[in-house]
């Protein structure tokens, strides 16, 4: 009873501090900032989103008069980086660019170390839209073709993504449900091999994101079939979305969302919303995120709450439905 009732006394002085601590932020925000920030990101360095992620901290420093750093955090689809973040103090120098494995590591990982509960959405950065290409020697130029040939092979199709219990391997189980065909998903360490298999002919093709996938289909070495977004791609208007096509289930595609711990000060939240959102969708950086695939957006706070409310709910939906696991 003892050890119950000073167990009771630690968590309630914990609370206690942790909301003094809040309060301290909350009535300092007049200095903030005042030291470097950071921008934590669940990805190594060279990708998309490290470079999404530096033009935001470029711009960001000149706007905050701080420099700002991008701390690449890879590893457990995510969950490392998300953990950082949602165990930081709450004083508006730490952040976290995410990917949509923020919502999938919360839902699927028996212990992700970190709930959505912990951190705050600033702004949606972009949206990464997911898309299936198929491999040159596949006898399909679109998605209809591909279902004919795929229900006539026994042995199934096989197609690659970048790992389990990805967006992606998502996708392409609610696609195989609902097109009646066997779509054998083979797991890869990134899309980077799983495109370079698919054109060496080991696979048929690949679920991605469809920057990555429309750069090979420009190249002529892959054939875009789909997209799952709920409008064409800029720069690929007469590649279908797979709602126009027959399957609105299957439109789930990834996004970035910049959050941070959830007790972060309100004005702190709303200030950084509003730069973000700003650089976000300024000409030059708008195009560059383009041009890494990825569709920039941008908008409040409030809005980046209620997106990740209806995408948690979206994706375990669909997770429910497919039985997909990270395992």
């Amino acid at each position: 009873m003892q050890n119950t009732n000073r167990r009771q006394a630690l968590r309630t002085l914990a609370a206690a501090s942790f909301a003094l601590a809040a309060s301290a932020f909350a009535q300092d925000t007049g200095r903030w900032p005042d030291k470097p920030l950071r921008i934590v990101i669940p990805t190594p360095p060279g990708g998309a989103l490290d470079g999404t992620a530096r033009l935001i901290a470029e711009r960001l420093a000149a706007a905050l008069g701080q420099p700002v750093v991008v701390d690449n955090r890879a590893g457990a689809n995510g969950a490392i980086a998300y953990g950082l973040v949602a165990k930081a103090p709450p004083d508006g120098y730490t952040m976290v660019l995410s990917l949509s494995s923020l919502v999938l590591t919360s839902l699927m990982a028996k212990s992700p170390g970190y709930t959505l509960q912990e951190l705050t959405p600033i702004s949606v950065v972009a949206m990464l839209p997911n898309s299936f290409a198929v491999a040159r020697h596949v006898p399909a130029n679109t998605l209809q073709e591909f279902i004919a040939w795929a229900r006539q092979r026994k042995e199934g199709v096989d197609y690659g993504t970048s790992g389990p219990g990805s967006s992606a391997n998502i996708l392409g189980s609610m696609f195989a449900q609902q097109a009646g065909i066997d779509f054998v998903h083979v797991p890869f360490k990134g899309e980077a091999p799983a495109v370079q298999a698919a054109l060496g002919g080991q696979i048929a093709g690949v679920i991605g994101a469809a920057g990555t996938l429309a750069a090979q289909a420009q190249a002529g070495q892959m054939k875009l079939l789909a997209v799952a977004l709920g409008n064409r791609l800029k720069d690929f208007p007469d590649v279908p979305t797979f709602s126009e096509l027959g399957f609105p289930a299957v439109s789930l595609s990834g996004w970035s969302v910049m959050a941070m711990p959830s007790a972060t000060p309100k004005p702190i939240v709303d200030r950084l919303s509003a730069d973000i959102t700003r650089i976000v969708q300024t000409p030059e950086v708008s195009a560059r995120i383009f041009a890494y695939g990825f569709q920039p957006e941008g908008g409040s706070s409030d809005a980046a709450r209620r997106f990740v409310q209806d995408e948690t709910t979206r994706w375990n939906t669909a997770i429910k439905a497919t039985g997909i696991t990270m395992d």
